[in-house]
């Protein structure tokens, strides 16, 4: 069977991202978007929210105002609730609102480092402080559950964020030196959710006149009509150019998820992100090791663990090898190519001459 057919409208629900700094107007747009996309959509069930803030309490006399119902669940900035709060919104409502998703995505690797400082006291290992690369991974995969949930659900769905700011390196003309400068801002949550809604917009505050202007910024409008506008005190209206566009009550795309290109990979018991990296740092160790062993270094006396020791606070800048065995493999190799070279100095030119 072909898998081309003729192309159609299957996006039958918006997608919106709302970011920015405090007090700019983030859940007062989010509540106008909803309140307009309900009546404009003919919607009959209730707009839910997932507030972390909270927020939603300042937000009842509008819904009241519209005469729509309103339900709030208030008691987590949890992951897991937030999907099980999707799956119980997805079947009784006809909006969703998430405010913040910044404080969600902050759980999310703070419970990951929990979890991960838990089983290392199981092991009474040291716990870790921050997350290591390797760690990304299972955080990753378990947030882009949620993002899929977000694009694929058959709700209108908007989501609130904090804004983060966006850094890169310059070169400083007078100096010459490399500084890290901000360069812009984006929503401060996993960096891939700021691509996927179809519409997103930034909020600033504006002071003139002694008085504070909430402005939206579309940064991105996937219909093409809005994007680059500035619309100060923003309404629904303001973005109806972007919800006409919808197939409102047609059929809405299904998960991207169902299907994956697993049967083209044969792996064995260690070919995963974190049996890699646990692998290498372990024939690094080996290595060091030997290389003790090699130059009378391994040895239990005074001589030998004395030196052994300043080596290792030199070029490790620690005489802890728990501490070492925890880095990342790539600074272990490091460290050992320069621990190498002071064992065994290159030979001196006249020498190879």
């Amino acid at each position: 069977m072909s898998m081309l057919k003729k192309a159609e409208n299957r996006v039958a629900y918006g997608k919106v991202g709302i970011y920015g700094e405090a007090g700019s107007g983030k859940t007062r747009t989010a509540v106008e978007i909803a309140i307009g996309l309900y009546k404009a959509a003919g919607c009959t069930k209730p707009v839910a929210f997932f507030d972390t803030e909270p927020a939603a309490s300042y937000m009842i006399p509008f819904f009241q105002k519209a005469g729509i119902e309103f339900l709030v669940y208030d008691q987590s900035r949890a992951l897991k609730d937030l999907m099980a709060f999707v799956d119980e919104a997805e079947k009784e409502c006809s909006i969703v609102i998430v405010d913040s998703i910044t404080h969600v995505w902050r759980d999310a690797q703070d419970s990951y480092l929990k979890r991960i400082n838990e089983m290392r006291a199981e092991k009474r290992q040291k716990p870790i402080y921050a997350l290591e690369f390797h760690h990304w991974k299972p955080i990753k995969a378990a947030w882009a559950a949620f993002t899929d949930r977000f694009l694929s659900s058959r709700v209108h769905f908007i989501v609130c964020g904090r804004a983060g700011s966006v850094y890169e390196y310059q070169k400083n003309e007078e100096s010459g030196k490399m500084e890290l400068i901000t360069t812009g801002t984006k929503m401060a949550t996993e960096k891939e959710l700021g691509y996927e809604p179809s519409l997103l917009i930034e909020m600033v505050k504006v002071r003139d006149g002694g008085k504070i202007i909430n402005r939206a910024l579309v940064e991105k409008d996937r219909t093409d009509t809005l994007n680059g506008h500035e619309i100060d005190y923003p309404k629904f209206e303001s973005f109806k150019s972007h919800f006409d566009f919808l197939n409102i009550g047609g059929t809405h795309f299904e998960s991207m998820n169902q299907r994956d290109s697993g049967e083209m990979f044969t792996l064995g018991a260690e070919d995963d992100g974190f049996g890699f990296e646990k692998k290498a740092r372990e024939i690094v160790c080996e290595e060091i090791k030997s290389l003790f062993i090699t130059h009378g270094l391994d040895g239990t006396s005074t001589d030998a663990k004395t030196k052994r020791n300043e080596l290792l606070l030199e070029v490790f800048g620690t005489g802890s090898w728990t501490k070492i065995e925890d880095m990342r493999s790539e600074q272990l190799r490091k460290h050992f190519l320069t621990l190498k070279t002071k064992l065994e100095p290159p030979p001196a030119l006249e020498d190879v001459a």
